[in-house]
């Protein structure tokens, strides 16, 4: 009785050092998922809203040196842009002036030596901009467009406000300003891609000077209950109290009045329609505000999704999920929520799948080839460079093979083809002009 007593006692100890041992790894590791663990292991689908400053914050750093050596940086210990953008909103930014940029002084201008640069996927106004660093803007400044921050390290009182698309800008100048503080932050990089900046098909890209090396990451994953978006979607209706039909794979719930929620069981998808109203903007302020007054109605939208893309036709505002400053795809939509702006209403679609609590992984992906490399490889396999309009490097999401409440990201280039987003091994292993599906 004694032995089994003392058994039973080492068996309880062993089992609390084992649940300290993974607390500890799950709480140290949760900077790569750009948010604390703390803010999902209880979700709050009915009351949680995002700031708007999580959603329009930039997305990657760039630092250049004085002899122009370039590198796309980041610290998997904490989120570097989280910190910069604290740093930042200390500074003062005032009086906008129009630059005169054209074709030849553009790249130089980007390239410039001793420089910090944000960049966004996508344009911002100086509007969303002032409203996320805490700035004060004039009316007439409000709808200026941009996607890159260009700030100086060698020289104080001035920052450069980019438009990549338009090949535009517009300084400002800077109060208030902490160089040695924002190098001090910088200085905490663990991870240093080197990184060039070229045309391709007259917009910038970022190239990958060297093989891409970077960590493979693993998530607990958590499906929301597709009747919770009812709820919560639908003005707090009762889902048995709502039109309901059913067709193969998806079902539809209508209020009765203007909106729908279709739930796609098979690809766990949820799309929303909301006709009560005119939710058509003039400005991309209005856009871009209207977009995250929609998106913070699905209540558990992570703290990683970021601001990704905005296409101008469909008058669709696209959000991803971002980890380590880089995005993450899918072959379906995982990975994005889309909001569509429309005259008559608005379309929201997403994922019932969200990214969790990172899981202690020190897995290396197998090495990328450089930029120029898989762009000369997907031109070798029959690819006409003019049907590629942007690549990105990112993360892909995966089912993990043993436990399907795990996803695996996996480092790859993503190329946007003929309109679509699709890795490089999917471009690599079909034939060109072939319609293979979604791309996200």
């Amino acid at each position: 009785m004694k032995i089994s007593h003392l058994l039973l006692k080492i068996s309880l100890l062993l089992m609390i050092g084992v649940s300290i041992v993974l607390s500890w790894l799950i709480w140290t590791n949760n900077a790569r998922f750009q948010r604390n663990t703390t803010d999902v292991t209880t979700p709050k689908t009915q009351t949680e809203t995002k700031n708007v400053e999580e959603v329009y914050l930039p997305t990657q750093i760039i630092t250049t040196d004085t002899s122009g050596n370039r590198l796309m940086v980041y610290n998997n210990k904490e989120n570097m842009v989280d910190a910069l953008h604290k740093k930042l909103s200390k500074w003062h930014f005032s009086d906008p002036k129009k630059m005169t940029l054209n074709s030849k002084n553009y790249l130089a201008t980007i390239n410039q030596k001793s420089t910090l640069s944000l960049l966004y996927p996508r344009n911002i106004t100086y509007a969303i901009f002032s409203k996320t660093f805490k700035q004060k803007v004039a009316k007439a400044d409000r709808q200026r467009l941009f996607n890159r921050i260009i700030i100086p390290t060698k020289r104080n009182g001035v920052a450069y406000f980019i438009d990549d698309y338009h090949k535009t800008g517009f300084s400002v100048k800077i109060d208030q300003e902490n160089l040695a503080a924002l190098q001090a932050r910088l200085s905490k990089t663990t991870i240093q891609l080197p990184v060039t900046e070229k045309l391709f098909n007259d917009q910038p890209e970022l190239y990958y000077t060297n093989a891409v090396q970077v960590t493979q990451y693993s998530y607990l994953v958590t499906k929301q209950n597709p009747t919770d978006f009812v709820t919560s979607l639908l003005s707090g209706s009762d889902p048995s109290a709502l039109e309901t039909k059913e067709q193969d794979h998806i079902t539809t719930y209508n209020d009765g009045t203007y909106k729908s929620l279709q739930v796609d069981q098979k690809n766990a998808t949820i799309e929303f329609e909301d006709y009560s109203s005119d939710v058509s903007s003039a400005t991309m302020t209005a856009i871009l505000n209207g977009g995250y007054k929609t998106l913070s109605k699905i209540g558990n939208a992570p703290g990683n999704m970021r601001y990704f893309d905005y296409e101008h036709k469909t008058r669709t505002v696209i959000y991803r999920s971002y980890v380590e400053g880089l995005p993450v795809f899918n072959q379906t939509d995982f990975g994005a929520v889309k909001v569509q702006l429309l005259t008559t209403g608005v379309k929201l679609n997403f994922s019932v799948y969200t990214l969790q609590v990172p899981l202690p992984s020190d897995t290396v992906a197998t090495p990328l080839p450089t930029t120029q490399t898989a762009l000369d490889n997907l031109a070798a396999a029959g690819y006409d460079m003019a049907d590629i309009s942007s690549f990105k490097l990112g993360y892909h999401w995966s089912v993990n093979a043993s436990s399907d409440s795990v996803i695996d990201l996996t480092p790859t280039y993503y190329f946007k083809y003929n309109g679509k987003w699709l890795s490089y091994e999917q471009l690599l292993n079909t034939t060109p002009n072939t319609d293979e599906g979604s791309g996200s």
